[in-house]
């Protein structure tokens, strides 16, 4: 019975490990991300929200969760909400940061990856990953404007560096004293692995597999804009050890402070991402084990990267009649690679333990039943998986570029696999980020200076239900859009080189993906129309109204199919003044607007019978108003930030007596 009990012990051991430990085996996170990432390749957004809280149901969230949660409400522009949830991923490193402070070696002890598979490790995060959701968060400070808080960021990004890297040291050493008592000849040459693609070209030239060119960057041009050059060197400096020869390192190196934005004038880095990190798949090779029964063939797994489908990174940017140059600082799906190379001793070391302890199980089993041996196999089959967990959403590859250009809303074109892609952003003040991700089918531009949680705008205690939540008010433009529909803002000179400024356009006129449908003329020498009639784009976006030199002025009806039709005033380019928004979800906006947000008196009423008047400041609900439910419950008295506050009542509405007779 002593075999039995051995196949018996190992089950025992499996089931005895933490609840989490033996729902992390058995769940594949490369196949549950799949979905993940085609709904955001297709710019649905909420759709992905929604499947990640689907699978990650209880409580006790795992890292990935908020890694994966914080990234698509980043790409959508929620900087507020994302920044919040990638903030509690990090408290969960900065307790593995503390643990390995104060006590190195309870990390390496990790029993569960010896005995069963490396996937009941506690999960902290790939070492490329903790640095990312630095640079990540630093980001999310920079859009929202709190740059102390971006300061305090970046520094933290320099100090976990310096962790990770003294925590690969120890392990270094860890793994060469557990090595010497193990004998990891017999499986340490893998003639079934491809090795050869974590040791191409692109992957030797790598420092190390957790620092990034980009995060140093940032930290250079956050600091030169902000005047503090004596910080921006070592930022460059840093960027370019870790990326030799990249051009627009060395030249922004090379020119700390000496191109001021005159008057009028931004200083922009366009952040361009391209596509998604590399999946991880479990590679199974069977290993034939000497024992002294005879060879005991037993199943091992290695992780491998499976690259995504790549998506090409854009040349260039032509904005506001320049073509500006596009570098790529970071390659993740390389980084990843050097990790991995880097972390294959231990992985195999871990292996050859864990392959003993099977093997020995397998044997003996097979010497006492048939049956035994058949449970054996199961239970060593169905337990070795290798560590699939990463952050799937991450990009592929982070490039820039970078240029002087005119402040106010400035039209950006770029090509994408779908075609020339054309958007809008607003440059203004000192400086400006505008980051880009390009996925393949949808293209996601973050909106700068309008960093703003539309989560915000659930109702208390009487929510509105999932998916009519209170949207911002919105513009001609979106934050996402696929790229088989380009935005058309309204035109600019470059768009039109052939049409003679002087010449009257006639009835109908069609100028790039843009047409005229009415009297409008391009004025000399700007090339701007003006006039009145109706516009239409080939994304089937529609504006009947009056352009003055290029920009909507007046009253003026667009229409966004499948997102919103906006009936009220313009000024310059924007809803201003009074206007009425009706939502193709049946939701309604009528009141004052200003900037494109909701400004001053209005009511808001959704298509399930939810209704607030009152005061609106900026997007959200401010001062005095009043909430009526849809059974005719009210409260009413002042709002701050979206939220009732203590100074209101609660007015209940008569109901029918149920038990009344007629």
């Amino acid at each position: 019975m002593k075999p039995i009990s051995y196949t018996c012990a190992l089950l025992l051991l499996m089931l005895g490990l933490p609840s989490t430990g033996v729902a992390g085996l058995f769940r594949q996170y490369a196949d549950a991300l799949n979905e993940t990432v085609t709904l955001v390749k297709t710019g649905e957004l909420k759709q992905a929200v929604a499947k990640i809280e689907n699978v990650n149901e209880g409580n006790d969230k795992d890292i990935l969760y908020f890694f994966e949660k914080g990234e698509l409400l980043s790409l959508g522009s929620n900087f507020t909400s994302s920044r919040e949830t990638w903030m509690k991923g990090d408290e969960i490193i900065q307790a593995w940061e503390n643990e390995f402070r104060s006590n190195p070696s309870k990390i390496f002890g990790d029993i569960g990856s010896f005995l069963i598979s490396d996937k009941t490790r506690r999960y902290d995060g790939q070492d490329y990953e903790k640095v990312l959701l630095s640079t990540r968060l630093t980001m999310n400070h920079i859009m929202l404007g709190n740059f102390d808080h971006a300061r305090i960021e970046m520094k933290k990004t320099y100090e976990r560096e310096k962790l990770i890297e003294a925590f690969r040291e120890k392990e270094y050493d860890a793994l060469k004293a557990e090595s010497n008592k193990q004998d990891a000849g017999q499986i340490s040459n893998l003639e079934s692995y491809p090795m050869q693609e974590l040791d191409t070209p692109e992957v030797r030239e790598l420092k190390n597999g957790f620092q990034n060119a980009f995060a140093h960057y940032l930290a250079g041009y956050f600091f030169e804009v902000t005047d503090e050059p004596s910080l921006a060197e070592p930022g460059y400096r840093n960027a370019l050890q870790l990326a030799p020869g990249k051009t627009m390192i060395q030249t922004a190196l090379n020119d700390i402070g000496k191109h001021v934005p005159g008057p009028g004038e931004t200083d922009v880095l366009f952040v361009l991402e391209t596509g998604f990190a590399p999946r991880i798949d479990s590679l199974n090779i069977s290993i034939p084990i000497m024992r002294k029964g005879g060879v005991v063939i037993t199943p091992l797994s290695f992780p491998l990267l499976k690259v995504s489908e790549q998506v090409p990174v854009p040349s260039s940017l032509a904005v506001a009649g320049g073509r500006y140059p596009v570098e790529t600082l970071t390659n993740i799906d390389t980084m990843a690679r050097r990790l991995l190379k880097d972390q294959m001793p231990g992985i195999i070391l871990r292996t050859v333990i864990r392959a003993g302890l099977k093997s020995l199980v397998q044997e003996q089993a097979n010497k006492a039943h048939w049956v035994a041996g058949l449970v054996a196999n199961v239970v060593s089959a169905s337990t070795e998986q290798a560590d699939d967990r990463n952050w799937r959403t991450l990009p592929e590859r982070i490039s820039i570029a970078r240029a002087m250009l005119p402040q106010g809303r400035q039209v950006i074109e770029f090509q994408t696999p779908a075609g020339l892609y054309r958007t809008e952003a607003d440059l203004s003040g000192r400086f400006t980020i505008v980051p880009i991700r390009i996925t393949g089918n949808a293209v996601y531009v973050g909106q700068p200076r309008h960093a703003k949680d539309i989560a915000s705008g659930l109702l208390p205690d009487k929510t509105i239900p999932s998916g009519h939540l209170v949207p911002s008010a919105p513009d001609s433009s979106r934050s996402y859009v696929t790229a088989t529909a380009p935005v058309a803002p309204a035109p600019v000179a470059h768009t039109a080189p052939a049409i003679q400024p002087t010449a009257d356009l006639g009835k109908r006129v069609q100028v790039g993906d843009t047409t005229y449908i009415g009297d409008f003329r391009f004025a000399q020498p700007s090339g701007l129309p003006s006039g009145k009639g109706v516009i239409e784009w080939q994304n089937g976006h529609r504006f009947e109204g009056q352009l003055v030199n290029g920009v909507k002025q007046g009253y003026g009806v667009f229409i966004a199919p499948g997102s919103f039709r906006y009936e009220g005033n313009w000024e310059s380019n924007k809803q201003n003044g009074k206007g009425k928004t009706i939502f193709d979800n049946g939701d309604v906006y009528e009141g004052e607007i200003l900037d494109g947000e909701f400004h001053g008196q209005g009511s808001y009423t959704t298509k399930d019978g939810y209704r607030y008047e009152g005061s609106w400041k900026k997007g959200v609900k401010e001062g005095p108003g009043k909430l009526t439910f849809p059974d005719g419950d009210f409260w009413e008295g002042i709002f701050s930030n979206d939220q009732r506050t203590a100074q209101g009542k609660m007015t209940f509405a008569p109901k029918p007596d149920i038990g009344a007779k007629p």
